[in-house]
């Protein structure tokens, strides 16, 4: 993908990455690996859109919307796989995909998509501030921070689905940004990947556990498993959040304007 060199590429990039997704979803050898690669594509569009909306509100929200219907319209293909992985991770058999994962009709939302990528790259932006990317950069950075914050503060389902979303907004936006990075500045590409990825392995558990319990009383060996697993995980989480937040939003501020 194009990097992002100014406020205006930023409908550009959105638009190519919606534009991708819909390539890996329109006729899929793998539709499962298909699926997982193109929600990522999806959840850098609308990260993007939401750094854009600022500059066009109505219409950035508008796109991001319709972006956020395609991507519960794969959910349930991809929960089914990511449960999958999870049941290995403890030992436990695979689960069968259900059927709503099995109907999810791919080549209709890949015309979808194509169609909402023209749509997107021409968003007509206003000008932008002085700083605007920095500033950006800085306020995804900061409702990252909280929300992982308030995760640790009570780590219940909603706030772990709440610091997801806003880490990988932070992430996907700095990624983006990648040739204004300057050297050696925070929020770190690789730390926001691995917070996101280890809260993300957590949430896949919790759906698994919770898939065990409906379908009968788990066995005691794999509740130890999950239990282990989830201990790990958490331990971990707390770590790499400690290293990827360590510094506050107004430093990440300061140190962006240099770019």
């Amino acid at each position: 993908m194009k990097p992002v060199a100014r406020p205006g590429d930023l409908a550009a990039a959105a638009a190519a990455h919606a534009r991708e997704a819909g390539r890996l979803m329109a006729a899929p050898k793998d539709p499962v690996t298909a699926v997982h690669q193109a929600r990522r594509h999806i959840k850098r569009a609308r990260s993007l859109l939401r750094a854009l909306k600022p500059l066009a509100e109505s219409k950035a929200g508008l796109e991001n919307g319709r972006l956020r219907a395609v991507a519960h319209a794969l959910a349930p293909l991809r929960d089914a796989h990511a449960m999958q992985i999870a049941a290995e991770t403890i030992g436990a058999a695979r689960p069968a995909l259900p059927e709503a994962a099995v109907a999810v009709d791919l080549p209709s939302l890949a015309r979808a998509l194509a169609r909402q990528a023209k749509s997107i790259a021409g968003l007509a932006a206003a000008d932008a501030p002085k700083h605007f990317l920095a500033r950006a950069v800085a306020r995804f950075y900061g409702r990252a921070r909280k929300a992982f914050r308030a995760y640790l503060a009570e780590p219940e389902s909603e706030r772990l689905h709440e610091a997801r979303k806003r880490i990988k907004d932070c992430l996907h936006l700095v990624e983006a940004l990648g040739v204004l990075r300057p050297k050696g500045s925070d929020p770190r590409p690789k730390r926001l990947a691995m917070l996101g990825d280890l809260l993300g392995e957590l949430r896949d558990l919790d759906l698994l556990a919770a898939r065990l319990g409906r379908a009968g009383k788990p066995s005691s060996a794999k509740r130890v498993r999950i239990d282990a697993r989830r201990s790990r995980l958490e331990r971990q989480i707390s770590r790499a959040g400690a290293r990827a937040f360590a510094r506050p939003r107004r430093d990440i501020l300061v140190d962006w304007r240099r770019s």
